[in-house]
């Protein structure tokens, strides 16, 4: 039995916070032997409004991060998410963030996802 990457923390969670507040969306990750191909970690916003399209909010690649979306607000929690930790802090919430975020970690063979809801509450 081949195993391949696996994401660690649970799928599908819910998170309710208020304006304002910080919040850390969880997305740790094991890898294995098998996986070889270089480390890719992406974090994309599914708005609530199905009439807006996704954002990439960061992107870990080649060793790098690119921030493409409020990056004084959204970073990852552990600056070197080889570690094993993707997981995503989010500061001064606004309800713009309410929404459904999809954690990616690709490792060729292995591809895993999560989706955590966030609601962010009016004051």
């Amino acid at each position: 039995l081949t195993r391949s990457l696996t994401i660690t923390s649970p799928d599908q969670s819910m998170f309710e916070k208020a304006q304002g507040e910080k919040v850390t969306l969880p997305c740790t990750f094991e890898l294995s032997e098998e996986d070889e191909g270089p480390l890719d970690i992406e974090w994309v916003l599914i708005p609530a409004d199905n009439q807006k399209k996704e954002q990439v909010i960061i992107l870990y690649a080649v060793d790098k991060i690119y921030n493409y979306y409020e990056a004084d607000r959204m970073q990852f929690t552990n600056p070197d998410p080889r570690s094993g930790d993707a997981s995503l802090d989010i500061q001064n919430l606004k309800a713009a963030d309410t929404g459904t975020y999809q954690c990616k970690v690709k490792k060729a063979p292995g591809v895993q996802r999560i989706k955590i809801q966030l609601t962010v509450l009016g004051k």
